[in-house]
Order: structure tokens, then C-alpha cells, then sequence
């Protein structure tokens, strides 16, 4: 069977390093995603019709439209391990194009970007929450007015295996879009509480609720890389108090609403 020399190299490299004992992939995966960066984001080559990749090119094409269905179960539902390396190693590769001495770091090649991953990949809830995160800024960027009342995000349906993995899409899906609700309820001069309400009203459910009546349930803490210059840190730390302001501002709209 001909192999080619990039597999080769992807294969020598879990060979040295080792695999996250967590996470599987397909070789096929940072080989595709070198492909799609080496060549303006095409990849034409017959070896990635494989279906290892169908999930990530799914994802891919959906997030680059203007008017997507990006929250659909299709895309909340939790990934294969395939589509969470490949869009880790997509998202790294965007981290480094901004490189440069403006940032005080430097921009590396494509493969040295891929090579540096692999070899120090991310536990599974990092990956995760890797993912969910781009769905929700995209979220957050494009659905300009808010307009997505109709839908309800069952975390019991999405293929999430603990309470772990329902808080990371919730926490992220705070991190963005409930900043947002915290940006309007905290606004004073003009008062945007009609704005933060209006939001709301219009922002999807989780399990039936909004957001701010949503019991978020115990989970367990892990490390995440938030700032690509700084070291890992807590993802309860950064993400659990976006989660608590935006709820605050939202109840602190409705009492002044009673009132």
C-alpha cells in the first residue's frame, strides 16, 4: 500500500511523541488540514475523500456562510475525535498567521504549526471546548439582530457523555453570546436593559430554559489555552464568571422592570 510522506512523518511523530491516550485520530487529518492551508483552502487530492473528513468539510462549509444553520443538532451534537483535532489544528493556524513581532511572537510554517500540535494535543473537554467556542462567536457575529427564539439546545440529545461535556457547550455558548446580555445590562447612560431583555427573548433556549433560569451542573475543572501568549489556566476560572455576570445583569433588567 503506498503511503505518502507526510503520512510517514505524522506517524513518526505519534511514534515519538505519543498520542494524547484520550483522543484518537486518523492520520489523514493534519495532513488535510497542511492541504487545505498549503493551498488557499483547497483540497482536491482524491486521498481526502475519505470519510474521516466528511464531518470537518461539513463544518468548515457551513461556518463560511453568511446565513448558516450552524446551531443545528447536526453541528452541536458532539464530534468525532477526527473533527475535534481537525479544527483545533485549523484554529492554531489561524492563532499563528496573526504572529509576528507586533505580538512577540513568531510566525511559523504550516507543518511546524501542525507538528507543534500534535505533539502537545489537548485533553478531549479542551478540544471541545475549542469547538463549541467557534460556533458560538460565529453566533455572536452573525446573528445580528439576535433571531434564534425558536430553537432549543437539548443537552440530553447531543451525544454528550457527562456533565463535563454540557457545561463546556453552555459555558462557551455564555462566553460569547451572554457577554453580550452583560454588555446591555450593564450599560447605564443610555440604559439598555430593553436591549438586554430583547436579546434574550430572541437567544436559544438550553433544555427548555432561559439562559438565566438554566441550572448549570457540576462538572469537572481542566485546564484551557485562552491567550496564545499565556500558560493554560483554569476554564471554571474564565469562563464560569462570564456565565454568573451575564445572569446577574439579566435579573438585575427584570427587578428594575418590576420595579
Amino acid at each position: 500500500m503506498k503511503i505518502s510522506i507526510l503520512a510517514i512523518l505524522f506517524l513518526s511523530i505519534n511514534s515519538v511523541f505519543g498520542q494524547n491516550k484520550e483522543v484518537e485520530y486518523n492520520e489523514i487529518i493534519p495532513e488535510y488540514i497542511i492541504a487545505v492551508w498549503e493551498n488557499n483552502g483547497k483540497s482536491n487530492n482524491s486521498e481526502f475523500n475519505a470519510p474521516e473528513l466528511n464531518q470537518i468539510k461539513d463544518f468548515f462549509v457551513e461556518l463560511s456562510k453568511r446565513k448558516n444553520n450552524i446551531t443545528s443538532n447536526q453541528f452541536l451534537r458532539k464530534p468525532t475525535d477526527n473533527t475535534l483535532v481537525a479544527h483545533y489544528l485549523n484554529t492554531k493556524l489561524k492563532w499563528n498567521s496573526f504572529n509576528g513581532p507586533h505580538v512577540g511572537l513568531k510566525k511559523l510554517s504550516t507543518k511546524k504549526v501542525v507538528k507543534n500540535s500534535i505533539k502537545d494535543l489537548p485533553t478531549r473537554n479542551e478540544l471541545l471546548a475549542f469547538y463549541y467556542s467557534s460556533i458560538f462567536i460565529d453566533v455572536l457575529n452573525k446573528r445580528k439582530p439576535m433571531d434564534l427564539a425558536e430553537n432549543n439546545i437539548d443537552l440530553e440529545n447531543l451525544n454528550l457523555d457527562s456533565d463535563t461535556e454540557k457545561a463546556i457547550l453552555f459555558l462557551t455558548a455564555m462566553r460569547h453570546v451572554g457577554n453580550q446580555v452583560t454588555s446591555y445590562s450593564t450599560t447605564r447612560f443610555p440604559n439598555n436593559c430593553f436591549r438586554a431583555k430583547e436579546y434574550v427573548e430572541n437567544m436559544p433556549k438550553f433544555n427548555g430554559k432561559a439562559f438565566h433560569e438554566f441550572d448549570l451542573p457540576k462538572f469537572e475543572d481542566f485546564k484551557i489555552e485562552v491567550d496564545k501568549r499565556k500558560p493554560k489556566m483554569s476554564f471554571k476560572e474564565r469562563y464560569v464568571p462570564e456565565f454568573e455576570n451575564a445572569k446577574l445583569g439579566m435579573e438585575k433588567c427584570l427587578a428594575e422592570e418590576k420595579n
